[in-house]
């Protein structure tokens, strides 16, 4: 669509002001709060040693990140 289109664009040229010049394509992805803390606690998994036994959360008052945790299979 005509916005997301904007948006990658407006994405890119942000990143190009931040001094990242060879980044290639940008893509925007509409996700929650929830499945946004999955993604990163899933990048985060296949990067930890593997007696890494748990997930220390400074803030825990929402339902969100417990559930994160959990669909991360962490």
């Amino acid at each position: 669509s005509l916005l997301a289109k904007l948006t990658n664009l407006l994405v890119a040229d942000a990143l190009r002001l931040a001094g990242m010049e060879d980044l290639g394509a940008s893509t925007v992805l509409p996700l929650a709060t929830g499945m946004t803390v999955t993604m990163a606690l899933l990048a985060l998994k296949a990067k930890r040693p593997p007696s890494a036994r748990y997930v220390l959360w400074p803030r825990i008052d929402q339902k969100t990140c417990a559930k994160a945790v959990l669909s991360a299979g962490l």
